[in-house]
């Protein structure tokens, strides 16, 4: 079945020096890897601009960035081919900066039709 992890980048995580975001996206790269060598991704992922960038459409109209209250944002996301759940989020577990607080992942399953 297929998952999807919506990456949410916490303040902690938007803030880093640039050595330490540039490790960071080293890991990144490795965790991709990883997982794209297991069979367990079953597309890459995107990484999004900013939230400044975005436009939200609702039904008064469309406004720049989100203007939402939140300390978390969507980065990016990447879609996992597991057999259940808890399996996708066990993977998910491994995102670099999960353990430190710079992420956090939705797991979300994917409708098939």
């Amino acid at each position: 079945m297929r998952y999807v992890m919506l990456i949410m980048d916490t303040e902690a995580g938007q803030s880093l020096p640039e050595a330490e975001s540039q490790a960071w996206y080293a890991e990144v790269m490795a965790w991709y890897e990883k997982w794209g060598g297991s069979g367990k991704l079953a597309q890459g992922g995107e990484q999004l601009q900013p939230a400044r960038t975005a436009k939200t459409v609702r039904a008064a109209g469309v406004t720049d960035g989100p203007f939402m209250e939140a300390k978390e944002v969507l980065g990016g996301f990447s879609v996992l081919e597991t057999d259940d759940i808890g399996e996708a989020a066990e993977i998910a577990s491994t995102w670099p900066g999960v353990d430190r607080g710079w992420v956090t992942i939705e797991v979300r399953p994917v409708v098939v039709n």
